[in-house]
């Protein structure tokens, strides 16, 4: 049973955003198990919800994976601690707030406020992005151990097969912005600027970040530091409101890793 367990998993996390949809050769080959053993596991998570099939195509993640997600992320409580933070932090046409979930080395987006101008951003709710790529994510990345930080950069990079970035460059940020409270990230989106400060639960860690992100022409650059201040404090405050969501529920809020695994279902 338990093995089974463990091949179902593999399959669910083979789902990617940009791999929404999968058919049982591909799934097959990056799980690296038997089509005939893919084939009878999708069609046994197709049955209890947490796959959906699609004519002619494949599968792809299904609907009570988004129920169970919901429950997750209402238990964690950081959209809610930060739409109680924010109403200080004073936005230009086109920016928009951010709000990101630190899962190992991932940032996943769990909430999205635009305002009447809304402009084209990668941050969909949903999206899940190696955690060293945004300001959300490296900014929750800074607020961590910088060994446990490095460590989970080169697990991400090594899972995805992708390069690792500068490390050196990448630590440097990190410490600027455990100095200044905030960072400021260009490197995500093209043409895209992100301020960003870390959101940390009653355990100390980072659960994840807020950010505003916008076009690069919103951020006067003699506006930026002070913008930073502000999202700091906003921050700041998440962290205060995190931590006693915790004290009177009379328990710990759950460690953004303790919940990787479901998550990283949601997320694809």
């Amino acid at each position: 049973m338990s093995a089974s367990v463990g091949k179902a998993a593999r399959i669910l996390r083979a789902f990617r955003p940009t791999l929404d949809v999968l058919s049982v050769r591909a799934l097959a080959e990056r799980t690296g198990l038997p089509r005939s053993t893919v084939h009878l596991l999708c069609r046994t998570l197709v049955s209890e919800g947490l796959l959906e099939a699609v004519p002619r195509a494949g599968y792809r993640l299904g609907p009570l994976l988004l129920e169970l997600g919901g429950l997750i992320i209402d238990r964690t409580g950081l959209v809610d601690a930060v739409e109680g933070s924010t109403a200080a932090l004073q936005r230009t046409p086109g920016q928009e707030l951010h709000v990101g979930q630190l899962v190992e080395g991932w940032v996943i987006y769990l909430h999205r406020e635009s305002g009447p101008t809304r402009v084209s951003m990668a941050n969909r709710v949903g999206m899940r992005a190696p955690a060293f790529m945004s300001g959300c994510g490296k900014s929750a990345l800074a607020a961590l151990d910088p060994e446990d930080a490095d460590l989970r950069v080169r697990q991400v990079c090594r899972q995805e097969q992708i390069s690792l970035p500068d490390m050196a460059a990448l630590a440097d940020e990190f410490a600027g912005a455990r100095i200044h409270g905030y960072l400021v990230c260009r490197s995500f989106q093209p043409g895209r600027t992100s301020v960003a400060a870390a959101v940390l639960g009653a355990d100390g860690q980072p659960a994840g970040a807020l950010s505003i992100a916008g076009p690069n022409s919103t951020f006067a650059p003699a506006r930026v530091a002070g913008l930073g201040r502000a999202v700091s404090d906003a921050a700041e405050i998440a962290s205060r409101r995190l931590q006693t969501r915790s004290s009177v529920a009379g328990q710990r809020v759950p460690t953004p890793d303790a919940l990787a695994a479901p998550l990283r279902m949601v997320a694809g």
